[in-house]
């Protein structure tokens, strides 16, 4: 513990402003004092001087202090790039060796903080939060071991006001080297039939990041949802790229894989992996009405509703070639262009719906061709029927078209009361199930009996006879509804139903609608674990394929949540991309960033950090040596010196911080001591203005 020297401190008798009121009236009067009679008025002026000093209070004030050490702080990095090549064994070295040699030196007392990241590196972060919480007076310098990767780097010169040495010290090995495969262009969305292009880069990294030449081109295999599609040599460090075909609406997932650099540090980032949505610029619908029915508006104002929906609407009325007479100026009705709609631009179209259309000699075995063959190539086609299903006119009769149907009429239409309901299969398509309410739907009045040849009932009627059927043919779709009362529940008749949601489920399942489908794989994050979802119409889960991050495959075992739905949950997985393979599905999920920084570039470098080091006056080592850590020597410097790093040296600022022990206040001098001097002044003033003491100075 030290003695301070004393200093003067005020305690006053008066406030402030009556203590400058005093001292201005006492200069006042002591300046008359001196123009009256000098000698008089200097005795004065130093009895009004007391006066004030004393009215001030001086107190000597003396303090007790004790030194304090200063503080080194040492940053250690645990992120998950400081796992590779033996990096950690090197980090622990380095800063048990750092607490050994500072606490060495006198004065001085060392803080060790761990900063983390699975994802990304914010090392500049870390270092603000340390300096924050350590007192600025007391700070001697910052020692950061560390593999330089910082997310945040962009900030390291400018985010940190410190007067002490920020010291970079690096545990990569000289030898590093790693390769990596970089998405250039990599567009997450697209439109159906239009091809989208990604392009890529390969780099082959030394030390410091360093560009590295390969004699021969590496491979690289490109995957698209699983599937291998081409393997080829790309050159490194050149631009390569390739058009990725949207055939289908959803997800399209595309991977990029690099062979494996000999002696690189790590494989994580020789794999790039790109999901691209796949959306149909507009849904193009062709709906066909026949006989005119009270429901004929239930399908075209719902799909004239959809925004998404671009709707082409024909009611054919009557025959190509019926004449009655009537001049061709006075008719009401335009010429069915049924050449143009069914053979140059069907293929133009997601989806063709004939609404109870019968047979009128206006579209010929060549059309009803033409559509058989739109349906194999992935069109769609949904019958909405009615009474003219059964009989000589009716579509099931057309030989062209029936190869495609899933059900041929059985005889003429049942008209009976009956309440749609959803088959045990139904339950599990996504085109029926979880429709609300399904216990209070209206009734309906009419059902078309048929006899199934193929597709999936998903509602029936009375005597479970079917009323929903949809089925897949070649790379299209058809659906078939046997009942016409569907605008029953839009009129809300015995209480209605949902014929909106039925009727708009029907229509973009058929457009392959990736929401629909009944066979989907799915990976999701929630909250902190991976849940896989697989969905099926199949009564029992079929077998899973999980691909961790680290390559190692398991097989999973699904649990059933409702009907045709089945998931699985990994609590707390590691972090990275995880694949799943499901018969012909194929999936992806992240825990955490899709593209994590971390594991993107692992070289070690010094670089990203250097700003920030040169900022504060620190240095920038590369410490590695075999698996331990080879330190700079550590030097004591004084606190204005601006030379605090060197080649092979690291300093550590002399702060020479106090804390305040007691503090002792004592008067300067005790009240009668001035009332003395104001007395003796006083006198000697009386004195001088009255003579006396030169008139006893004559008598003597």
């Amino acid at each position: 513990m030290t003695a301070l020297p004393f200093n003067i401190v005020l305690d006053p008798m008066l406030p402030l402003w009556a203590l400058i009121a005093a001292a201005l009236a006492g200069a006042a009067f002591a300046i008359l004092s001196l123009l009256r009679n000098w000698k008089s008025g200097i005795a004065r002026a130093i009895a009004i001087a007391a006066l004030l000093v004393m009215l001030s209070g001086p107190m000597i004030r003396e303090a007790e202090t004790t030194s304090l050490s200063d503080i080194a702080l040492i940053l250690v990095d645990e992120s998950a790039s400081q796992s590779l090549d033996d990096r950690d064994l090197v980090t622990e070295d380095a800063a048990e060796k750092l607490v050994t040699r500072i606490e060495a030196l006198e004065g001085v007392e060392t803080e060790v903080i761990r900063f983390a990241g699975e994802e990304e590196t914010l090392t500049v972060n870390a270092i603000r939060q340390a300096i924050a919480d350590t007192p600025r007076q007391r700070l001697g310098a910052v020692f950061v071991v560390t593999d330089g990767q910082a997310a945040d780097a962009d900030e390291a010169a400018s985010a940190i006001n410190v007067d002490a040495p920020v010291h970079i010290l690096t545990t990569g090995a000289a030898t590093e080297s790693d390769r990596k495969i970089t998405l250039v262009n990599a567009p997450r969305y697209g439109i159906v039939r239009q091809p989208v292009r990604v392009t890529f880069r390969i780099d082959d990294l030394g030390p410091e990041g360093t560009a590295l030449a390969d004699a021969r081109p590496p491979m690289v295999v490109l995957r698209m949802d699983g599937e291998e599609i081409l393997r080829e040599a790309v050159p490194v460090g050149a631009e390569a790229g390739f058009d990725v075909p949207l055939t289908r609406p959803g997800q399209t997932i595309i991977e990029l894989e690099v062979a494996e650099r000999p002696g690189e540090l790590t494989t994580r980032n020789n794999i790039a992996v790109l999901p691209i949505t796949a959306v149909r610029d507009r849904l193009r619908v062709l709906l066909i009405s026949g006989e005119p029915h009270p429901g004929e508006r239930v399908w075209r104002n719902l799909l004239k509703s959809d925004p998404a929906v671009d709707l082409v609407h024909f009611t054919i009325l009557r025959p190509i070639d019926k004449n009655d007479g009537t001049p061709v100026d006075e008719l009401a009705l335009i010429p069915f262009p049924q050449d143009e709609l069914f053979i140059d631009k069907l293929d133009e179209f997601d989806l063709l719906i004939f609404d109870r259309y019968a047979y009128r000699g206006v579209l010929s075995s060549f059309h009803f061709d033409n559509i058989a063959r739109f349906v194999d190539n992935g069109g769609a086609v949904l019958i909405a029927s009615g009474p003219e299903y059964n009989g000589p006119l009716s579509l099931a009769n057309r030989r062209n078209l029936t190869f495609i149907l899933p059900a041929l009429p059985a005889g003429t239409a049942v008209e009976q009361t009956y309440r749609p309901e959803v088959t045990d299969l139904g339950q599990r398509h996504p085109v029926t199930a979880d429709l609300p309410d399904p216990d209070i739907w209206g009734r309906w009045l009419r059902v078309m009996p048929v006899t199934k040849i193929r597709g999936e009932t998903l509602m029936t009627g009375p005597g479970e006879a079917p009323l929903l059927i949809l089925d897949r043919i070649g790379e299209g779709r058809v659906g078939l509804f046997l009942s016409d009362h569907v605008w029953l529940w839009a009129r809300g008749f015995d209480g209605g139903g949902p014929h909106a949601e039925l009727l708009r489920r029907i229509a973009h399942w058929l457009m392959k609608e990736p929401e629909l489908e009944e066979e989907a794989l799915s990976l999701r994050e929630e909250n902190g674990d991976l849940v896989i979802e697989r969905r099926t119409i199949e009564e029992e889960a079929p077998g899973m394929t999980l691909t961790q991050p680290d390559g190692e495959t398991s097989e999973l075992a699904l649990e059933e949540a409702e009907p045709g739905r089945f998931t699985s949950r990994l609590s707390n997985p590691p972090r990275g991309l995880y694949r799943a393979a499901s018969g012909e599905l194929f999936a992806i999920g992240v825990i955490g960033l899709e593209a994590a920084p971390e594991f993107q570039d692992v070289i070690s470098t010094s670089k990203l950090l250097e700003p920030l080091a040169e900022e504060t006056g620190g240095g920038h080592f590369a410490i590695r040596e075999g698996n331990g850590a080879a330190l700079p020597e550590l030097r004591r410097i004084r606190s204005g010196n601006a030379d605090r790093a060197g080649v092979s040296w690291a300093g550590i600022v002399e702060r020479r911080a106090e804390r305040v022990e007691t503090v002792k206040d004592a008067p300067l001098a005790p009240a009668p001591f001035w009332l003395l001097i104001i007395a003796i002044a006083l006198l000697a003033a009386w004195g001088l203005e009255g003579g006396r003491f030169q008139r006893k100075a004559l008598d003597g």
